[in-house]
């Protein structure tokens, strides 16, 4: 089911000051384009008061204006992002002396407000910093006007932008910078365990450290230390010796492969460390644990 954009049938639009893609209908996903552009406003221009029925956001490139919305009033300039929640009565005008130049896409999607509120943005926060060059951001709604032709391909290379739009906004979000409880994080604990012993699987053979899996999850130390006790009642560095461990005995037991290079094999470069270890693990020295199994 589709529903139809009221307004210019034009797809691509191009004259003096406004630079715009627009779509003629959108499907309900995740997260879909319905315009973008750039508009270069003469002194006072003015939109509004009046709604959209999608998510309008802006980006400040140069200039100043004003945007009154909910009662509140708020003086923009370069580098300020705002954002226009869809069916809210809003009102914005570009500055008398130097008026803005501001870049805007517009989207719907069933996770548009989960998304939106990990870039920063909720019902009484709809203005925020870019936090980064506003460039990053400009440069993904070029790939869209790029992308104006309607072609499958494009489809996908428009959808593409405006995710890797939302991965930056997310990324430049200061308040998610810092984590502070498991709370702050955006995945159940289970999905980031799964994520670390994934990691550990398929790398226990390199020298890795327990910060390496943090930081691969994404996450703590001291959070993967929580969830590897809350659910396998053990430390990520005791699980990730154990199972190495249990690679280096079946190699024992199975192989004739010398113990130097049994040790580099389940990652400890040193054959000594990788004894010392197995012993105080196994209960016996590899030598004996192989003469006994095997």
């Amino acid at each position: 089911m589709s529903m139809g954009i009221r307004g210019n049938n034009d797809i691509y639009h191009y004259e003096k000051g406004v630079h715009y893609l627009q779509l003629a209908e959108w499907p309900m996903e995740s997260l879909c384009l319905t315009r973008c552009g750039y508009h270069e406003c003469p002194p006072g221009h003015s939109w509004g008061p009046k709604m959209r029925p999608q998510y309008h956001m802006h980006f400040v490139i140069n200039g100043c204006g004003t945007l009154e919305i909910n009662n509140k009033t708020y003086h923009l300039s370069a580098g300020d992002i705002f954002l226009l929640p869809p069916n809210t009565v809003s009102h914005y005008y570009a500055d008398q002396a130097d008026p803005w130049h501001y870049a805007f896409t517009c989207f719907v999607g069933t996770q548009a407000e989960r998304y939106l509120q990990k870039a920063g943005f909720t019902d009484e926060a709809i203005v925020r910093k870019c936090n980064i060059a506003v460039e990053h951001f400009t440069s993904c709604i070029d790939e869209m006007l790029d992308a104006h032709q309607l072609t499958v391909t494009n489809e996908l290379k428009r959808a593409a932008a405006l995710y890797k739009l939302f991965a930056l906004l997310t990324e430049s979000n200061v308040s998610s910078d810092s984590r502070k409880n498991a709370a702050s994080y955006d995945y159940p604990s289970s999905s980031y365990l799964d994520h670390a012993l994934q990691y550990i699987h398929f790398n226990f053979e390199k020298n890795i450290s327990i910060t390496d899996i943090a930081d691969f999850v994404g996450i703590t130390r001291s959070y993967l230390f929580q969830i590897f006790k809350q659910n396998m009642d053990t430390s990520p560095k005791d699980y990730l010796m154990r199972y190495r461990m249990e690679h280096a005995k079946e190699l024992l037991k199975t192989t004739d492969t010398p113990i130097k290079d049994i040790a580099s094999s389940v990652g400890y470069h040193d054959p000594f460390t990788f004894s010392k270890m197995f012993s105080n693990t196994v209960g016996m020295p590899p030598t004996e644990y192989r003469k006994e199994y095997k």
